[in-house]
């Protein structure tokens, strides 16, 4: 199948689309009409600027409210066709894409429908085109595609076939059982689109939900295996509605969708790109730290309860661990300038644990993503890494990887003290801008056999963040991505101050929190502090004794619960970092205490504003 990408899927001008979709890797493109009617120049200009790029025109869609008409309506819309064959010779393409029709004066009826579009067919095929019909979701009287292919089958013309739509075909629900016994050649053109699960009406949830195969909830690779047992080998291409692309890079975006398109081709039977692996845990978290915040940061490692345990022979990196946990505190200044353009304390790398770190290395090369081998960036270790839309560097670790790790960069490590406060890491969480926020998703859920949980929204006094968790099948890999329109929430503060995207919160398991709080607070950590009134309304709302209510008080732990279980929460705040340290206890819970963060971003603004009053 061949790659195709439609230009409403990306912001800009019709010559900033076609070379943004061109240089991303595309080889063929839908023009949507409103792209070349706002054109400045010809329309055989357009078709020749897209030849130019290497791109061939698959389709000018679309056309519109074909069937059912009657009278000079119906006379209209043939008239009208006749002019868009017209473009369509000029442009350089002979598909006619038309969707059903959603206009207030179409009358229903099969024959009806039939007669139509063997009329426009007939008229068709006497210009040398094709004419494509699409179910849309919302279409007057035909609004799932087996109705569609009823009136093309029946219509029984060889130059009118079938366009099949992802989100039209799963947001009505439609089964998908028909599909594989759709001759290939019938299909015409087939459009894929994801999207998140949604309660609203089918128009608006088209209009400015859709996203790319991977960033959303769709079952696309059920599709793809229909799709596939038909014997289709014709276009792939994304047709996407989507308020956040249309305002991105179109650069970003047409990237994005053209690793989306490799991402559909993996799925085929025929595919040699290895499959998806699942990440076990987080093999090791690397701060990049700044000199002035060296003291304070070991410090507040010594009382989170690691132990510094070796030091790499050749470089100012340590490596310090408690548990499962590790930690490489990265002192050389020119690492977080060269890969991620800032300064100050912060999260640089993060080293991920799979079954097979060469497979994955293989399957995001062939997706199309930033792989940066060591050789790159001067490395003395032998681990591969993608690189996110951020800079944030991704390493790709298997047992054997991670030993040779631990045995050549640091090789006099001591031994992991057993007995330990800590034990693995809990959850990772990190603020991406906005227009960036599906960018992540795609990466992380193309690459690694991830679970992602439905979108919610966080309440922060300055406005609504967005959120996702991707999560391994074990859970000993969660991810919260969380991305804000609002320029003043916590998370835009953060992405502010650390000059782009990154981790926000670092949060460990501990198997006795109030302890570990204890502890943080008899070494002077800061634990970020939590207002009296949570406390009251804690007490009365989960039913907890009051001498444990006020033990958490003065430990500035947060509390919930759901039907599996409790969860308890603090936040520890490094000095000069653009990051919190998180430690749960979680007995059971399953969430990562939702509930408390509008709580938690509430005391971050509150402290963020005394530091500032003190600084001025």
């Amino acid at each position: 199948m061949i790659p195709s990408i439609a230009t409403v899927s990306i912001s800009g001008t019709l010559p900033e689309k076609l070379e943004a979709i061109a240089r991303a890797g595309y080889t063929a493109v839908e023009v949507f009409e409103n792209d070349l009617l706002s054109f400045s120049g010809t329309v055989r200009d357009a078709g020749a600027l897209a030849k130019s790029l290497g791109l061939t025109v698959v389709t000018l869609q679309p056309m519109r409210d074909v069937e059912g008409l009657d009278g000079r309506d119906r006379q209209r819309v043939m008239d009208h066709a006749e002019r868009k064959f017209d473009l369509m010779e000029e442009l350089g393409t002979s598909l006619m894409m038309v969707c059903s029709s959603v206009h207030p004066h179409s009358k229903p009826g099969l024959s009806r429908a039939v007669v139509d579009f063997s009329e426009l067919a007939e008229r068709a095929a006497r210009r040398g085109i094709r004419v494509a019909y699409e179910a849309l979701a919302w279409g007057r009287h035909v609004s799932d595609y087996r109705q569609a292919w009823e009136i093309v089958r029946t219509a029984d013309q060889p130059n009118l076939g079938l366009v099949l739509d992802t989100f039209h075909i799963f947001s009505r629900g439609s089964d998908l059982e028909v599909i594989p016994f759709i001759p290939g050649d019938r299909i015409f053109l087939v459009q894929t689109a994801d999207a998140p699960h949604l309660s609203m009406d089918h128009l608006s949830w088209s209009r400015h939900y859709r996203c790319f195969p991977g960033q959303g909830q769709m079952d696309i690779g059920r599709f793809m295996a229909a799709i596939e047992a038909t014997g289709y080998n014709g276009y792939l291409s994304h047709e996407i509605f989507n308020d956040t692309f249309r305002m991105a890079n179109p650069q970003q975006i047409a990237r994005d969708g053209y690793r989306a398109s490799q991402y559909l081709a993996s799925m085929l039977s025929t595919s040699t790109v290895p499959h998806k692996q699942a990440i076990q845990s987080i093999g090791f978290i690397e701060l990049s730290t700044p000199t002035e915040h060296y003291a304070a940061t070991s410090k507040t490692l010594v009382a989170l309860g690691f132990t510094h345990i070796g030091d790499h022979p050749h470089k100012p990196v340590e490596r310090w661990a408690q548990g499962d946990i590790n930690i490489l505190v990265n002192r050389d200044p020119s690492f977080a300038k060269q890969w991620l353009g800032h300064d100050g304390l912060s999260v640089s790398a993060l080293g991920v644990l799979l079954e097979n770190a060469a497979a994955a290395e293989a399957r995001a090369t062939a997706l199309g993503f930033q792989v940066i081998r060591p050789e790159a960036c001067d490395a003395s270790h032998q681990m591969t890494a993608i690189q996110g839309v951020d800079g944030t560097l991704t390493y790709l670790l298997d047992q054997a990887g991670i030993e040779a790790l631990w045995s050549t960069e640091f090789p006099n490590s001591q031994a992991i003290p057993e007995d330990t406060m800590l034990e693995t890491v809990d959850h990772i969480s990190v603020s991406i801008p906005y227009e960036d926020y599906l960018s992540v998703v795609l990466q992380y859920r193309t690459v690694f056999d991830l679970d992602l949980s439905p979108a919610f929204d966080i309440t922060d006094p300055r406005g609504l963040i967005q959120s996702q968790v991707l999560s391994g099948p074990t859970h000993g890999f969660r991810l919260a991505i969380n991305g804000s329109h609002s320029p003043q929430t916590t998370a835009n503060q953060l992405i502010r101050r650390r000059g782009g995207s990154g981790v926000q919160h670092i949060a460990f398991h501990s198997r006795a929190l109030k302890h570990t709080a204890e502890r943080l607070q008899a070494s002077g950590a800061e634990v970020l502090a939590i207002p009296q009134n949570y406390y009251r309304d804690m007490a009365g709302k989960f039913g907890i004794d009051p001498d444990r209510a006020a033990d958490m008080e003065r430990l500035h732990i947060l509390f919930d619960e759901d039907a599996s279980g409790e969860f308890q929460q603090l936040y520890v705040v490094p000095e000069g970092g653009h990051f919190l340290f998180e430690v749960v206890q979680r007995d059971g819970y399953l969430g990562l205490g939702a509930a408390n963060a509008y709580i938690r971003a509430s005391a971050q603004q509150s402290r963020l504003k005394t530091v500032s009053e003190q600084s001025v």
